[in-house]
């Protein structure tokens, strides 16, 4: 019995410990971190193991360690990556509607924390410190989305490709030498997902890019001039 009791105390320890990591919470007062911690469940999913399907309407989900991909199947069955996200992220039924299937798949083995959704935005609810950032969030992410959908109606894939770029390297951007490295890594299948054309033509354009100088990649790290990129 008290080697249970000293698991449990270690298991919400290591929670707590957590989730003074994350931005969302590291204000969040020592009881109500305690108390979110205990609403929390633990699992490890292994690479490609699907977190989250559309049935999935009560929970929301916080990424703990590894690499998720939120994609949709639009109604014609196509799939499109809305986004790839890091540990810290928070994901799931987020009360956003849409008329798509929406799935999450670790990408890499991943460690994910789980609660139920009305008690996580009781806890939201009762704290402006965790509100205000993740309603920010909210927004960047719906604004992402509307770009994303636009530059989708695109009848050039080079037009997709480039606004694909720009998108990222603001979001994920980091400037090295005098250009933006876009830092964390994407595979040709996941960049070409995200604006919904093929693989081969993803690699087909990124490759002409690379010739004409426009880009430089250094393994999966794209680097470019911006302005330089949004002027072709």
């Amino acid at each position: 019995m008290f080697t249970i009791v000293v698991i449990l105390i270690s298991m919400i320890n290591q929670k707590l410990w957590y989730l003074k990591k994350i931005n969302f919470f590291k204000e969040l007062p020592q009881e109500e971190l305690e108390n979110l911690a205990g609403h929390l469940l633990t699992k490890e999913y292994g690479k490609r193991q699907v977190i989250l399907e559309p049935s999935d309407k009560d929970k929301v989900f916080i990424l703990k360690k590894g690499r998720v991909e939120i994609y949709e199947i639009t109604p014609n069955g196509k799939k499109i990556i809305v986004d790839v996200l890091g540990p810290g992220n928070v994901f799931g039924d987020l009360g956003v509607e849409d008329e798509n299937e929406v799935f999450a798949e670790a990408t890499t083995d991943s460690f994910v924390c789980a609660m139920n959704k009305n008690e996580f935005f009781e806890t939201v609810s009762k704290n402006s410190q965790i509100a205000y950032p993740l309603i920010r969030e909210l927004f960047a992410k719906a604004a992402e989305s509307n770009k994303q959908v636009a530059s989708l109606a695109s009848n050039s894939a080079i037009t997709k490709v480039k606004d694909l770029l720009l998108r990222l390297s603001k979001r994920y951007g980091e400037e090295r030498y005098g250009k933006t490295a876009i830092t964390v890594k994407f595979t040709h299948e996941q960049l070409a997902d995200m604006i919904g054309i093929s693989r081969p033509t993803m690699t087909e354009f990124l490759n002409k890019l690379e010739k004409s100088k426009v880009i430089e990649k250094h393994g999966k790290i794209i680097s470019f001039d911006p302005q330089k990129l949004a002027e072709l």
